[in-house]
């Protein structure tokens, strides 16, 4: 059984109520109904918690009298008219997203809230009491479902609902005061809603419009959801309002008049000057017309702000609806025809069976449905449940509750589920602009009662959730060598490779481990021969008589048999081959000291060689003035030689040949041939006759 408490503006009702799964009917079995002392409430808002609780206090101990039960839980409704609804959109450039995960969605959901809560401008603190998706699509496509898509654009629609924390908190603080525990809560225009627009009419474009003493709340059913939800600060009190001052009587008296007009013609009453006053209900209708204009009016606006157009048809419940020209008058500002307006009652909702005590005015409908969404158990209670250590309370409505609401209601910063990203490195290279994205860190991690979860993970009453820090992104650093490679190009046939010359800002960068900084301008050249091949020599390896010789020589680099400039930049794949400039001869490396002698011509000193040097390589003679070859072996000997006339002329610069007369001595002895052995010491004297 359950106690189904409706604290209204005028009125608090109670009711015990069980479900009879055979008949599938809602068994009322007792009812209690009690008005407030003054005006404890105001506009459906609690102004004055000690009064209001005083009433929940008659209306529990009286059913707790009728059923013999001690009652410790309620389940309440809190009043549409403070429900906020809107609706956000996020759209999201998923080009480069592939195949899309569910955290993406969830993001894409999450900053839809966010928008919708943008767009609610208003000075209270909300608590977001969740959100449906009313669609998604994919490049301007309608999907069911996202998950697993790909493409270019991506957007959802989102349905949230917000209540003003003072509410939930002025309804706890008056439960509090009586000792009831709320084991459901919902919201009043869900309650009427599940009796009056059950789901099988919902996929017709309906309003039901609950019109209470303080303010009339609206519901909309379209396509087998409920739409939107939308309030008008007016309702009975406005009527009754009029009446006491046209009719100069207290705000009870004239309460007393509006319900009278629908079963009485004349109404009698005493004023505040204590005079005796009859009226007709014609005359009583000519003064809160105009109020009644006003009203539906208003309610006719606020369905089509909600709807976009005019319903097909809209069903009125609540007090305040039950006073004549509403229905006729809505129907007229709707532009609708009169019977598709319908003040509705309990006499044709045929789920509700009573026990005891009958019901069948509108009034009761609100009250009926909080049992209702209990009994079925649509919805679920507002319960505890610990976030990190801290207590939420959370309205759980008409659905599974997921991590996600219990932290938007929490006010958990969602960007503390998120790691923070770094920072992208951007650069210029040779002019083109290079971008280097951030790292993405680690997001929070999510525990549910000790076991790992996700935002989208529903909970149940006394949930335990921890939620780890998440950890940011490391830095991201770019090394010169990470985005400069090396230049390749051929010398001899062997594949070389070489870094160009690289400039950071201007100046000449050498390490290529240096990092690259956000915002630097980076430029390379192509190197030069002479700063690539200054030490590029070759080495001649050879052998005197066994004994190792290197040379170091110089080279030229050549390109197509052409030899290159100092200054010529190497290109990608330049086929380039050495060249030496001039090779060493033999000569050059014989330190060998020959015997001499001395002799004379025309009384001038001669040297001359009594020995001469040999070289071979490989077995045959060389002459001394041969370059060397590398890897050859040498071979280098002293043998004795005997000299003649023709080693001393060939001292002189003198061509025999061209002299016509000579006369030749050796120690005064006349010559003939060159070939003349000549001694140590010997005289030779040239005489040339013409």
């Amino acid at each position: 059984m359950v106690f189904g408490l409706d604290i209204g503006t005028r009125t608090i009702v109670g009711i015990l109520a069980s479900y009879d799964e055979i008949t599938e009917k809602i068994i009322v079995h007792h009812f209690y109904e009690v008005e407030h002392e003054n005006r404890a409430m105001i506009d459906g808002q609690i102004h004055d918690v000690a009064r209001v609780a005083k009433g929940v206090a008659k209306v529990k101990k009286a059913l707790e009298d009728k059923s013999g039960k001690k009652l410790n839980e309620v389940a309440i409704a809190i009043a549409g008219r403070f429900l906020i609804s809107s609706i956000g959109t996020y759209s999201l450039n998923i080009s480069e997203y592939g195949y899309l995960s569910s955290d993406v969605i969830n993001k894409m959901e999450i900053e839809a809230v966010n928008a919708a809560a943008e767009k609610l401008q208003y000075p209270q603190s909300m608590y977001c009491v969740g959100y449906s998706v009313l669609y998604y699509s994919l490049d301007n496509q309608w999907m069911k479902h996202l998950e697993g898509q790909k493409g270019n654009q991506a957007k959802v629609k989102v349905l949230a609902a917000f209540l003003p924390s003072n509410v939930v908190e002025a309804m706890l603080s008056v439960l509090d005061r009586v000792n009831l525990k709320p084991m459901h809560i919902t919201l009043e225009p869900i309650a009427a809603t599940s009796l009056v627009v059950p789901e099988d009419l919902r996929n017709l474009n309906i309003a039901m419009i609950d019109i209470g003493a303080g303010t009339s709340d609206i519901a909309i059913s379209d396509k087998g959801i409920i739409t939107g939800y939308g309030m008008v600060p007016k309702a009975g009190d406005e009527i009754t309002d009029v009446i006491s001052e046209g009719l100069l009587v207290d705000f009870k008296t004239a309460e007393s008049i509006k319900r009278q007009l629908k079963i009485k013609e004349t109404i009698s009453f005493l004023d505040i000057l204590d005079n005796s006053q009859t009226i007709t209900k014609q005359e009583v209708l000519n003064l809160i017309s105009p109020v009644i204009d006003d009203i539906t009016e208003k309610i006719a606006k606020e369905i089509i702000n909600l709807n976009g157009k005019p319903p097909i048809a809209v069903m009125i419940v609540g007090g305040g609806g039950k006073v004549p020209l509403i229905t006729e008058k809505l129907a007229e500002k709707l532009g609708i025809p009169n019977n598709r307006v319908s003040l509705k009652t309990l006499k044709n909702i045929d789920i509700i069976f009573f026990e005891n005590e009958k019901l069948e005015g509108s009034e009761y409908i609100t009250p009926l449905g909080i049992v209702n969404v209990a009994l079925k158990k649509q919805g679920s209670v507002f319960t505890e449940v610990k976030v990190n250590g801290r207590s939420v309370n959370m309205l759980m409505i008409g659905k599974d509750i997921t991590i996600l609401q219990v932290l938007l209601q929490a006010g958990y910063s969602l960007d503390k589920l998120v790691s923070t990203p770094s920072l992208a490195i951007a650069f210029e290279l040779n002019g083109k602009l290079q971008i280097k994205r951030g790292n993405f860190g680690k997001k929070a991690r999510i525990f549910k009662n000790g076991e790992p979860a996700e935002l989208h993970s529903t909970i149940n009453p006394g949930d335990i959730i921890e939620i780890e820090e998440p950890r940011d992104a490391e830095p991201v650093t770019v090394k010169l060598t990470e985005v400069i490679k090396p230049m390749e190009f051929f010398l001899n046939g062997v594949p070389k490779k070489i870094y160009p010359i690289i400039y950071k800002n201007g100046e000449r960068v050498e390490d290529l481990e240096e990092l690259i900084q956000d915002g630097d301008e980076i430029q390379t050249i192509s190197p030069t021969i002479e700063k690539v091949f200054k030490d590029n020599n070759e080495v001649l390896y050879f052998t005197i008589n066994n004994l190792p010789y290197e040379v170091v020589v110089g080279t030229v680099i050549v390109k197509n048999d052409e030899i290159l400039e100092n200054d010529y930049r190497i290109q990608e794949g330049d086929l380039l081959r050495t060249q030496i400039k001039e090779l060493p001869k033999i000569k050059d490396f014989l330190d060998v000291e020959t015997e001499k002698m001395v002799v004379y011509l025309n009384g001038e000193e001669v040297v001359l060689d009594r020995e001469e040097i040999i070289v071979t390589c490989n077995g045959n003679i060389i002459d001394v003035n041969q370059e060397i070859k590398n890897g050859s072996n040498y071979t280098v000997r002293k043998v004795r030689k005997e000299a003649q006339l023709i080693d001393i002329l060939s001292s002189l610069s003198l061509n025999i040949d061209e002299i016509k007369s000579y006369d030749i001595y050796i120690n005064d002895q006349r010559v003939e041939s060159f070939l003349q052995k000549i001694t140590p010491g010997a005289n030779v004297r040239l005489i040339i006759n013409d």
